[in-house]
């Protein structure tokens, strides 16, 4: 339950108090200003901005030059988009830091941050049709990634390299990765390699590496680690699909160079391998029969 109390309200107050806070709160504001223009080493006044920069009336009048259709005379108006001008924020961030000092931000859009805002995000290039390039950039100009691509082609054989560079923030590499496949024919026959290096690098510099090696019917992968130990693995393959560690001199061996000899002794290894086990079913199904046919024989015999 409330009162309603003559006379002003308690929140309203008094005029005369009204007048003392607006007064407090203007003195705070000019001691703000004052300490902001202390910390940027500046007084915020004409003559400290002069004292700042000596070209500060050439600024302003490339500022109004600008922002008003006519300089000399303001009443006509301000042109609609003069803050999208290079050369109005040139001279309005000119102005800026002359009156608050040389770290106040950039507030304007200038000659040199329209060029980053304006530069294309993607490039790509291209010199034939064999070789390619793809750089993406970041809002701030720096590059984020990086991929090229060459084919050596020719009535030998086939060479496709494919390198990705990838970058951090602050522009120091982050990971690299390059592809190659090598295929076509030699003295020996039909040849085909595939290798694959990877290299990652943390925010301390320090790197780890891995290598895939594919050729001859084997895959091979060597790994080293941040603190340089490493590690090598190898397993065969038959038609790029790992089968085991096998053995370097198995018939079944896919060697990359002659695959469809390969092929034919892994089938042959398949069909003896499954003649033996039907050559081992049908012994036993003899020694079944033989059995109940002597059963049989002795049945017989008792009978007589």
């Amino acid at each position: 339950m409330g009162f309603n109390l003559p006379g002003k309200s308690i929140q309203s107050g008094t005029s005369a108090h009204s007048s003392a806070l607006k007064m407090v709160a203007e003195q705070k504001a000019a001691s703000a200003l004052k300490e902001k223009a202390s910390a940027l080493k500046t007084d915020g006044t004409y003559a400290g901005a002069v004292k700042e920069n000596p070209e500060l009336e050439k600024l302003i009048a490339a500022r109004n030059a600008e922002k008003y259709i006519d300089p000399k005379d303001k009443s006509k108006g301000k042109k609609p988009d003069y803050k999208k001008s290079a050369a109005y924020g040139d001279a309005q961030n000119a102005i800026n830091k002359a009156y608050y000092g040389a770290d106040f931000k950039d507030k304007y859009k200038g000659t040199a941050t329209s060029t980053e805002k304006d530069k294309p995000r993607v490039e790509k290039t291209s010199s034939v049709d064999t070789d390619k390039s793809k750089t993406v950039y970041r809002k701030d100009g720096k590059v984020k990634k990086k991929t090229t691509k060459s084919v050596d082609e020719n009535s030998d054989g086939r060479l496709v390299n494919k390198q990705k560079s990838t970058y951090r923030k602050d522009g120091l590499i982050k990971k690299y990765v390059h592809k190659r496949k090598d295929s076509g024919h030699d003295q020996e026959g039909e040849y085909r390699t595939k290798t694959k290096t990877k290299v990652k690098w943390d925010k301390k510099g320090n790197t780890k590496q891995k290598e895939v090696d594919v050729r001859d019917g084997r895959r091979t992968v060597t790994k080293t680690d941040k603190q340089g130990n490493v590690t090598t693995k190898s397993r065969r393959t038959l038609k790029g699909i790992l089968t085991g560690k096998g053995k370097k001199d198995s018939p079944a061996k896919h060697t990359g160079k002659h695959p469809t000899e390969a092929i034919a002794a892994h089938e042959g290894h398949l069909a003896v391998k499954q003649t033996k086990g039907t050559r081992s079913k049908l012994a036993v199904d003899a020694a079944v029969m033989s059995s109940s046919m002597n059963a049989k024989t002795a049945k017989l015999k008792k009978k007589e």
